[in-house]
């Protein structure tokens, strides 16, 4: 039995006022179209709704056990309907973000503030994890694109390069007297250096350019977050090797050099989404961010952040 709601109304307005003419206009219709569905409607229940007379039309039995259940049904709906938009507004205003945390740290409070102007009151979540995890995730449906120094090879995955951000050394103490203001990748070698980790997209990008030179790249630490580095650099213990970006948190300690590492690496910088998804509003505007914060930096840091390589999509 198929009664679409519109019919429904109809019955329950007519029913409220006895009236066809009245009705018909009430809803904007004609008088023989109304009469026609509610014919419809007697003939689809088979049972009459009204008894109709020259001087006045009365519901029956049956309509008045349908006026009960047909005001609870479209209550019903048009509560569903409400909730539905009501959910649908908040859904609108939902992003999650998967990004590396040097990336999130110095590039996504800016997104976000730039967002709140645009948005009331959104709904943003921040996954900040390595490069494997940020690609993971968004394949995962679990964010709406990533922030990743890595085009993942996969061909579900898109890649846009946003910037590139050089490698640098930072030193305290001693061994900032002892560095220059720009050194060459032979000249690293037997310097107490400090890294991130193996599963570091970082590490991997000093790890390839020493390989060009046919040279294992060793550091002396290896570690997992910026700030711990900063501290064992801070306490004099080693020189540390990041890219610009991951470095920028640290440029408020006092103490701390930076050092241009000449014939280094460049770290590519970009979005990645899913090839056959189509952002959100809000997936749309935080990219636009993204990209107007990027060239931000690369203004504000030329030479050391770097455009992109044009027409690097992947």
């Amino acid at each position: 039995m198929n009664i679409p709601p519109r019919q429904l109304r109809m019955f329950l307005a007519l029913s409220e006022s006895l009236n066809f003419s009245k009705t018909a206009e009430q809803l904007f219709m004609t008088q023989p179209s109304l009469s026609k569905a509610i014919r419809d409607l007697e003939q689809t229940l088979g049972l009459p709704l009204f008894e109709r007379t020259t001087r006045s039309v009365q519901l029956t039995a049956g309509g008045q056990r349908l006026a009960a259940m047909a005001r609870s049904v479209i209550g019903e709906y048009d509560a569903g309907l409400q909730r539905m938009l009501s959910s649908a507004g908040q859904e609108a205003r939902q992003l999650a973000i998967a990004s590396l945390p040097s990336l999130a740290t110095v590039m996504l409070p800016a997104v976000c503030t730039a967002l709140e102007r645009e948005y009331p009151e959104p709904h943003i979540t921040i996954h900040d994890c390595s490069n494997g995890a940020c690609v993971q995730r968004l394949l995962d449906c679990q964010v709406d694109f990533a922030l990743a120094s890595v085009a993942p090879s996969h061909p579900a995955l898109l890649y846009e390069e946003v910037l590139r951000d050089r490698f640098v050394l930072l030193s305290c103490g001693p061994w900032r007297k002892r560095l220059g203001p720009r050194l060459q990748l032979d000249d690293l070698s037997g310097l107490p250096l400090i890294t991130m980790t193996d599963a570091s997209t970082a590490m991997r990008y000093m790890s390839a350019a020493f390989l060009q030179r046919g040279i294992e790249f060793r550091p002396k630490m290896q570690l997992d977050q910026v700030g711990t580095i900063a501290g064992f650099v801070k306490a004099g213990l080693g020189i540390a090797v990041l890219p610009y970006l991951g470095m920028m948190p640290m440029q408020t300690l006092r103490g701390l050099q930076v050092s241009e590492i000449a014939d280094g690496p460049v770290r590519s910088v970009g979005i990645v989404t899913r090839r056959l998804a189509t952002p959100t509003a809000i997936a749309q505007q935080a990219m636009a961010a993204v990209r107007a914060v990027g060239a931000g930096l690369m203004e504000k840091h030329a030479g050391w952040i770097l455009p992109p390589t044009a027409g690097r999509q992947s």
